[in-house]
């Protein structure tokens, strides 16, 4: 299916390319290099938004780099955390290079750079979207609540799919974006 997908899509061979040896860098080697490995998870996610920004020929702006890498950031930050705190004495080696303090200070820089990205895109690009930004804004909250007093987080598909105001948020948000962009 890939080779099928690459002969009708060339443009998207060099991302396809990039993903996979991304991959097999961190497989190998950047996933015991403390910070290094939180970036190449999040470096996976923007390389899944430009390929599918190739396979839909649309162009992505800069804006949306940004905030898919800070939100990526966010996540997998709090992903190390939680594996910290419930997995203290795991096989993961990179855990052994970082502590709460520091992966707390990490997740409020990446939540903050997410918060205002997205932001400064909808004031810049997409004004409509202004009524969007409050939404945004709780699910960050609600996220390090379930975090943070839940003890969630190692999952955040697990935290979406069981939190109720986490899921109402998020639907009330692409309503929002529907609803503005019609």
């Amino acid at each position: 299916m890939l080779v099928g997908g690459l002969t009708h899509l060339p443009a998207l061979a060099p991302v396809c390319a990039a993903y996979i040896g991304l991959n097999l860098a961190y497989t190998f080697k950047l996933k015991t290099v403390p910070i290094v490995d939180i970036f190449c998870i999040s470096c996976g996610f923007v390389m899944r938004v430009y390929a599918g920004a190739v396979v839909l020929s649309v162009p992505v702006s800069g804006w949306m780099f940004i905030t898919t890498l800070s939100l990526a950031l966010f996540l997998a930050t709090l992903k190390r955390r939680q594996e910290l705190i419930s997995h203290p004495d795991s096989e993961r080696k990179v855990l052994a290079s970082y502590n709460l303090s520091l992966l707390d200070r990490f997740g409020d820089m990446a939540s903050t750079m997410s918060l205002l990205s997205y932001s400064f895109f909808v004031m810049a690009v997409r004004p409509e979207l202004v009524y969007t930004i409050p939404f945004v804004l709780f699910g960050f909250f609600r996220y390090w609540y379930i975090v943070e007093i839940g003890k969630g987080g190692e999952s955040p598909t697990d935290a979406l799919v069981t939190d109720v105001q986490l899921m109402l948020t998020v639907v009330a948000w692409l309503g929002l974006c529907a609803l503005a962009l019609v």
